[in-house]
């Protein structure tokens, strides 16, 4: 699996990197270049904070410090319950 996956990365990188349509401003980096330039794209693609509000919610551990929070701060506790990975954004 480990080496089919990373196949399919180096087939990406590599069409990437000589795609004919790409831009007549966007530079094919050298070979030893590669990898930063990897970096440099992934980092681009990132999401920010703005796509990302999710982030902002104040998260309790449990439902006692949830409870706790709440009545300090006058505010009702939402209660969400999660089997999966949060991180895909499937619920």
């Amino acid at each position: 699996m480990l080496n089919r996956t990373f196949a399919v990365l180096v087939a990406i990188v590599a069409a990437a990197i000589h795609n004919p349509r790409a831009g007549a401003d966007e530079k094919v980096p050298a070979d030893h270049d590669v990898a930063a330039w990897v970096r440099q794209r992934v980092q681009g693609w990132q999401p920010t904070a703005a796509d990302r509000p999710f982030d902002e919610i104040g998260w309790a551990k449990d439902i006692r410090e949830a409870e706790r929070l709440a009545r300090e701060n006058d505010r009702p506790v939402f209660l969400f319950t999660h089997d999966g990975h949060m991180a895909v954004g499937r619920c």
